[in-house]
C-alpha cells in the first residue's frame, strides 16, 4: 500500500526520480529499504486502537451498574407492591366491617351479608400474598445486602484504585 502511495503521490516531490524513493526504488534493492518495509509492516500489524478497549471496558462497567440498579429497583417494586396489597386488604376489611354492621357506603351499597364470605376469602388470600411478598422482599434484601452489593463495591473500588 505504501508502495502505491509513494508511486502515485510522492513521485511529484522527488520529481519522478525512482532513486530518491524509499519503497519504489527498483534500481537499488538494498537491505535498508527491505528493513524499512518490514518494520513498517510490523508496526502496522502491532498497532491497536486504545479507545476500542476503553469503549468495551466502559460498556462493561455500565452493564454492571445497570444490573445492580435493576436489582435494587426490583426490590423497591416489591416493597411498593406490599404497600398496595396492604392498602387493598384494609379497604376490603373496612368494606367487610361496614357490611356486617349494616352501614351503607358507596363501596358497600350493592353488597349484602352473602358477600361477606367472598370478602373474608379475599382478605385471607391477601394476607397470604402479603406474607409471601414480605418473605421475598426479605430474601432479596439479605441477598443484595450481604452478597451482591459488598462484592460489587469491593470489585469497583479495587478497579478504580488501580486506575488512579
Amino acid at each position: 500500500m505504501l508502495d502505491k502511495y509513494e508511486e502515485l503521490n510522492l513521485a511529484n516531490y522527488v520529481e519522478g526520480d525512482e532513486t530518491k524513493m524509499v519503497f519504489g526504488n527498483t534500481q537499488n534493492k538494498d537491505t535498508n529499504s527491505e528493513t524499512i518495509k518490514e518494520s513498517v509492516a510490523t508496526m502496522c500489524d502491532s498497532l491497536k486502537n486504545p479507545y476500542f478497549n476503553m469503549y468495551h471496558w466502559c460498556k462493561g462497567e455500565l452493564y454492571d451498574i445497570e444490573a445492580v440498579f435493576s436489582a435494587l429497583e426490583l426490590k423497591d417494586k416489591i416493597q411498593s407492591k406490599i404497600g398496595k396489597t396492604e392498602k387493598k386488604k384494609r379497604s376490603t376489611q373496612e368494606n367487610l366491617d361496614n357490611v356486617t354492621t349494616g352501614r351503607k357506603t358507596v363501596k358497600t351499597l350493592f353488597k349484602n351479608q352473602n358477600d361477606t364470605g367472598k370478602m373474608v376469602t379475599n382478605i385471607e388470600n391477601t394476607d397470604k400474598e402479603i406474607e409471601s411478598l414480605t418473605v421475598l422482599y426479605d430474601v432479596i434484601t439479605i441477598y443484595l445486602g450481604e452478597s451482591i452489593v459488598p462484592q460489587f463495591k469491593s470489585r469497583k473500588v479495587k478497579i478504580y484504585s488501580k486506575i488512579i
